[in-house]
């Protein structure tokens, strides 16, 4: 039986074996001649070692971008990022994957905005987006520990994308809101509640369960970044709240009566509604309006409440630069809900 994907070579008297792929050494050292060698290699425990290796992650050579990519996974930058993110960034390392064996030391920022051009062009803007994100993040990684000195993304451009106007999430009007609350399929109701009169992202829509309920608001851990934060259940999402029926741990639940699988899921069950006549008829200038607008709505909300941008922030659980004040954040944002909740209602 002969090993496919092998490197075999003799030096002084001794022969060799790698996996090509990888760059695993299967054996080394061995004495004899070639047949003997090949034969040896068709052992059960030569077969085993060969399968290991085929099966391991190549080894890449340091001060490559692939050593640098490594190292980044090791740390808490990217084992922080939420599924979502870093299911998107795998999908663009592997894009990448052609680049890996580049030295570092010859990456600058026009190879940058060469990969993002040549990623538009094999799929689409917010794909190179993505290669830029995950690159940028590796280098700045990587010169916070003095693998590199620069990062060669800072400057560059992204791919624009169909979405790059002002109007990319636009906030919904209440015209808008009321018409589509109205006709809302009755898996999309609680989910379209919760983005309107919480802010929260789809993310962390799809997976709050409802013992995160307590003494009237939403405990909730924002997923993309960790901050914490007890969001009242206004009387507008405590009506929506009331009216749904608890047959799953999670408060939104998909149209089989189930927890949705992913955000994805959820998401695409808004599409799909999007799509439906029902929708089209009753909200002709609908076409445009997702539910990440509606985390806008809820920030324009405050704004016209006559909130400030830190306000704004907090109340959205979004970090801030303010963070002088970090240890305190708990009792402000107390102080800043019972603000809401007298301007507001």
């Amino acid at each position: 039986m002969r090993l496919k994907g092998l490197k075999i070579y003799a030096r002084n008297g001794r022969w060799y074996a790698y996996v090509r792929e990888t760059g695993q050494k299967l054996d080394g050292g061995f004495k004899g001649g070639k047949a003997e060698f090949l034969a040896h290699l068709a052992t059960p425990a030569m077969l085993s070692a060969y399968s290991r290796a085929i099966d391991a992650q190549p080894i890449r050579s340091h001060g490559t971008l692939g050593s640098l990519i490594d190292f980044y996974k090791t740390k808490p930058k990217w084992r922080d990022l939420s599924p979502r993110t870093q299911a998107d960034y795998e999908k663009a390392l592997t894009f990448l994957e052609p680049t890996m064996d580049t030295p570092l030391v010859e990456i600058g920022p026009g190879d940058i905005a060469e990969t993002r051009d040549r990623a538009v062009a094999a799929h689409y803007a917010k794909f190179a987006n993505d290669c830029l994100s995950v690159l940028s993040a590796a280098f700045s990684a990587g010169r916070e520990y003095g693998m590199v000195q620069t990062n060669p993304v800072t400057g560059i451009r992204r791919a624009k994308t169909s979405g790059s106007t002002k109007d990319a999430n636009r906030r919904w009007t209440d015209k808008e809101w009321t018409s589509v609350i109205a006709i809302a399929p009755p898996h999309l109701v609680a989910v379209l509640g919760l983005a309107r009169w919480a802010g929260l992202r789809g993310q962390d829509i799809a997976v709050i369960r409802w013992d995160a309920l307590r003494d009237g608001a939403l405990c909730v851990t924002a997923r993309k970044n960790g901050v914490y934060g007890e969001i009242p259940v206004f009387p507008p999402l405590k009506a929506i709240l009331e009216a749904e029926t608890r047959e799953t741990l999670t408060i939104a639940k998909s149209a089989r009566r189930k927890p949705y699988p992913s955000e994805n899921a959820l998401r695409k069950a808004w599409h799909d509604f999007k799509k439906s006549k029902s929708y089209t008829t009753a909200v002709p200038t609908g076409a445009d309006l997702t539910l990440h607008g509606l985390r806008v709505t809820y920030a324009s909300w405050l704004r016209d409440l006559g909130f400030g941008k830190a306000d704004i922030a907090a109340a959205l659980l979004d970090k801030t630069d303010a963070m002088g004040g970090h240890y305190a954040r708990g009792a402000d944002k107390s102080r800043l809900w019972k603000r809401i909740a007298e301007r507001g209602f």
